[in-house]
């Protein structure tokens, strides 16, 4: 499970990043809807959202896997 704290990387076939494949990145917030984060897309509901530390994006649960 990742949480807050958890170290993760963005998959390896997400084309959108590739500047931060293999990077190791640090979570730093967990959002479960929009009311938790205004970018949230309600369309993807129940997956959750992680923004994290020196990182300019968040990203959704498909797009990362834990270190």
């Amino acid at each position: 499970m990742i949480r807050k704290g958890s170290k993760v990387k963005v998959i390896s076939d997400n084309e959108n990043y590739e500047k931060f494949i293999g990077k190791t990145l640090k979570v730093i917030g967990v959002f479960k809807n929009d009311k938790e984060h205004p970018g949230y897309d309600m369309g993807v509901y129940p997956m959750k959202l992680y923004e994290f530390k020196d990182c300019p994006f968040a990203l959704y649960e498909y797009e990362i896997e834990h270190v």
